[in-house]
């Protein structure tokens, strides 16, 4: 490559105060990509929605079903402690034990598309949401502990519909 062209090349941006080099047969590429028409574009967009779809269903590992529901009722019982640590801290571990199962399956961020489970998760949610705003160390603890238990079973009827869902 000659000086010519590394001066053809060179390209100045925010008014000519950071240099932006872009080699020329990189733009003669990006210029040659041809049209698709709208058969084609139609079934990469179905291949994608198929692919992605894969994705959100991969079964998870049997044990994490348990797992989820006893953390997410003892999530709701942290509103009987008068510590922001627990709270904390059962909340990272939620965090963590999905994430890095997540991980080994090859999928740290699908959700799954099952409306069942994914309704069941947000019931979930909103049972230790409840418990943790009438949850008082020095009050009564049997509402935190009805909310805690309704928590497990609600996502445990989520677990049945989302394994059924993956399993077939």
């Amino acid at each position: 490559m000659g000086i010519g062209s590394i001066a053809a090349c060179r390209h100045l941006t925010l008014a000519g105060l950071l240099p932006w080099w872009k080699l020329s047969n990189t733009v003669s590429i990006m210029e040659s990509i041809g049209r698709l028409t709208p058969a084609e574009a139609r079934t990469a967009l179905d291949d994608i929605d198929r692919v992605q779809r894969a994705v959100r269903d991969t079964p998870w590992p049997v044990w994490l079903y348990p797992i989820n529901a006893a953390l997410l009722a003892l999530f709701a019982l942290t509103a009987l402690l008068d510590s922001r640590a627990a709270f904390l801290g059962i909340a990272a571990v939620i965090v963590a034990v999905n994430v890095i199962t997540g991980y080994r399956m090859g999928t740290p961020w699908a959700l799954p598309t099952n409306r069942g489970f994914l309704t069941c998760v947000a019931l979930s949610a909103l049972c230790v949401a409840l418990a943790q705003a009438v949850g008082n160390p020095s009050g009564p603890a049997w509402p935190v502990v009805l909310l805690a238990a309704a928590t497990a079973a609600i996502f445990s009827t989520g677990s049945v519909l989302h394994y059924r869902s993956t399993r077939r």
